[in-house]
């Protein structure tokens, strides 16, 4: 493969990659969508859209391992093969956390919330914001600043979560009855919060990919 195929290829592996985020993004808002409405339609489509990203992670770690394979990159090149298979990884874990909050909506479809969305869609918008900074930071190779607008956002959603805890904990010990339920909201503000530190690892390894320097967002 010559160069300028060699560049063709990196750049649809780019393209393939963002495609993913930008799925991951789709699969968080109709995951929370899906528990804020008791829509199992909504949560059906999640978890098909996970199993699209699996598959899209699989295709992405082939294409990486036949271009290393085949062009034995070195320097940026190899950097950027190897944060493309980190990226798409992470991404698809993103899409792992969609699907069980997608399955919490589908266990619960006939009982009422045990407390109105407030903050998990809060929370859910802001992990979307993060991984809009880091498809921007991949597609304009830009990082500055990055760490900044991730970090403030990661601690608004980490905020946001310890607040649901607290205050459906004390729901649970004032009415019992509603641990289950209560509790299946402690979990979808996990993902939540996982969603939001999965996204500060996308950016270290996009800060990896255009200068080589190890960060640690978080």
């Amino acid at each position: 493969m010559v160069r300028k195929g060699f560049e063709k290829e990196l750049r649809k592996l780019e393209d393939s990659v963002i495609e993913m985020a930008e799925t991951a993004k789709k699969s968080i808002d109709t995951s929370v969508e899906s528990l804020k409405k008791k829509d199992v339609k909504l949560a059906k489509e999640t978890i098909a859209l996970e199993k699209e990203m699996d598959k899209n992670s699989l295709d992405i770690e082939n294409r990486c391992m036949r271009l290393t394979a085949l062009q034995q990159p070195v320097a940026k090149d190899l950097r950027f093969i190897a944060s493309m298979l980190k990226i798409s990884d992470t991404l698809e874990r993103v899409g792992d956390y969609a699907g069980k909050i997608a399955k919490i909506t589908i266990k619960t479809k006939d009982k009422p919330l045990a407390k109105p969305l407030i903050d998990i869609p809060k929370m859910a918008e802001l992990s979307k914001e993060m991984i809009d900074i880091d498809i921007e930071a991949i597609r304009s190779k830009k990082v500055e600043g990055i760490e900044e607008k991730l970090t403030q956002r990661d601690d608004v959603i980490d905020n946001l979560y310890e607040q649901i805890y607290k205050e459906l904990l004390m729901m649970m010990f004032e009415r019992p009855q509603i641990i289950s339920d209560a509790t299946d909201l402690i979990f979808v503000g996990r993902y939540l919060e996982r969603i939001g530190d999965l996204a500060c690892k996308v950016a270290n390894r996009t800060i990896y990919m255009v200068d080589g320097r190890r960060t640690l967002i978080k």
